[in-house]
């Protein structure tokens, strides 16, 4: 009675080893071999996490980081009112405070005061300033069709915003 049970604790080991036992020595080699295995992963999951947790600055935000490239959107609409066509350039104002570029902010912040004459000039101001028209629509408004025209422009360094995450903010129904 006593053969069976020690073949069975000896094939168990073996099995979770996977690897067959002919002596202490390389029993010893195969626990060593496991240990540095399972220590080796744990090592590794430990220095994903760490790279993937987020850092916190001085102030107790989150860390932000910049992203390479991307776009700035901004809107032209063009109504007629009172027999006068009126010409907007509008963009948000996290626009502002998405890039250091002062060249670029002072740009914007002329287009968005200048009154165009008619489109074909707004279009080509924006043009030379590197926007490019990337959907148009014709609406419906309070003084008859509104043409809208969403614009981009290409930019090379974004800081990522977070704007539900300053203390301002506020939600659609303007609580906190």
């Amino acid at each position: 009675m006593d053969l069976p049970l020690v073949v069975f604790l000896d094939l168990q080991l073996n099995a979770f080893f996977l690897l067959p036992c002919d002596s202490k020595e390389k029993n010893d080699m195969k626990s060593l071999m496991f240990t540095l295995g399972a220590l080796a992963m744990a090592f590794t999951l430990t220095a994903q996490d760490a790279r993937l947790s987020s850092e916190q600055d001085a102030r107790g935000g989150v860390y932000r980081t910049n992203i390479r490239s991307g776009e700035f959107y901004g809107t032209l609409v063009a109504f007629t009112q009172a027999n006068n066509e009126l010409v907007r350039f509008n963009i948000d104002d996290i626009v502002m405070r998405a890039t250091r570029d002062q060249d670029f902010l002072k740009a914007v912040e002329s287009l968005r005061n200048f009154r165009f004459d008619n489109v074909t000039q707004a279009l080509n101001v924006l043009a030379s300033h590197g926007w490019v028209v990337r959907s148009t629509m014709v609406l419906r408004g309070r003084h008859g069709d509104e043409q809208h025209y969403v614009m981009a422009r290409p930019t090379d360094n974004i800081m990522p915003m977070s704007p539900w995450l300053e203390q301002s903010a506020k939600g659609r129904s303007g609580q906190k």
